[in-house]
């Protein structure tokens, strides 16, 4: 009887003339996808590892073959799991992409991007692994303090997407999916300097790329110096608020805040996942026709020029 009812359905997408061959299309079809999809469940189940990696066990994570793995900032493909509403963030746990830090993908000298790149992720790394609240700014730290970060293997593992939970302004739990690619854009919560004549609530930045680590602390500051760390971290450009008279928002200029990118020292960065508030939405400024992405930098993606 339950055979007789998919077939009475499928007869009803036939142009009702020699159904028998177009139900036997449509059975196959049907078939062909539910394979695909269990082999896309085999292979998310076979990438999954404990949240914590070896921080739960005390066993250093299992490091697949090297060369089994794509080097890119962005892998082309990623299947993510649904994320559970409680959680903040969620990043995939795969290892099949990334690279050596002594190998970056992108072979650009004069990038601004890649200016101290190792030493500005161990500083980032180093500050939360001490427990140091975010304000913005990187720590300070010694040659030999950030000597005493180890990244296992010395790799970085790139990912495609992350997601992030908020809380919407009626108190219903929402969801926006950060992309490199496509939504790079996101929000958080602003350290302004106290004396700051224009504050302003917020910070925004732009996505490049999306990482997790494992990582040691052997120094003498170290907490645990056996302990094996899974780290999630992105990199990003930061934008800076526009302050001049035309650049200025709210209520009161009745129109929106303007932002762009900054020629700084410190426009690229890292940050933990945790910090972001959500995704954002930036409306290109087409009639400004300025920027500061020349082509062929590994910063400007096709949706960063013009902006």
């Amino acid at each position: 009887e339950l055979w007789h009812r998919l077939a009475k359905k499928l007869y009803t997408k036939t142009n009702k003339r020699k159904f028998e061959r177009q139900i036997a299309n449509q059975e196959r079809r049907r078939r062909v996808l539910q394979a695909v999809k269990r082999r896309m469940e085999e292979n998310t189940a076979n990438d999954s590892t404990p949240a914590e990696g070896a921080t739960h066990s005390g066993d250093p994570p299992t490091i697949p073959n090297p060369t089994s793995r794509k080097k890119t900032l962005i892998p082309d493909d990623e299947v993510l799991p649904r994320t559970p509403p409680r959680d903040h963030h969620h990043i995939s746990e795969s290892k099949r992409t990334g690279f050596r830090t002594d190998d970056l993908p992108y072979d650009f000298a004069n990038d601004p991007a890649l200016t101290n790149f190792l030493p500005n992720l161990k500083s980032h790394l180093l500050g939360r692994l001490l427990g140091i609240p975010w304000d913005g700014d990187e720590g300070e730290f010694s040659l030999q303090d950030l000597a005493d970060v180890n990244i296992i293997g010395d790799r970085l593992y790139t990912h495609k997407i992350l997601r992030v939970n908020y809380t919407t302004y009626d108190l219903r739990r929402d969801q926006d999916t950060l992309n490199p690619s496509s939504h790079p854009d996101f929000m958080v919560l602003a350290h302004e300097d106290e004396d700051d004549t224009t504050p302003h609530p917020y910070w925004y930045g732009r996505i490049i790329s999306i990482f997790h680590a494992d990582v040691r602390h052997v120094g003498p500051r170290s907490k645990n110096r056996t302990k094996i760390h899974r780290m999630e971290f992105v990199w990003v450009r930061w934008f800076g608020r526009d302050l001049s008279p035309l650049g200025l928002g709210g209520w009161i200029f009745k129109r929106l805040h303007r932002v762009g990118f900054v020629d700084a020292e410190h426009a690229f960065g890292f940050l933990d996942p945790a910090e972001i508030i959500r995704a954002c939405h930036l409306v290109p400024a087409f009639h400004h026709r300025t920027h500061l992405c020349t082509p062929g930098t590994l910063h400007c993606s096709p949706l960063s020029r013009g902006k």
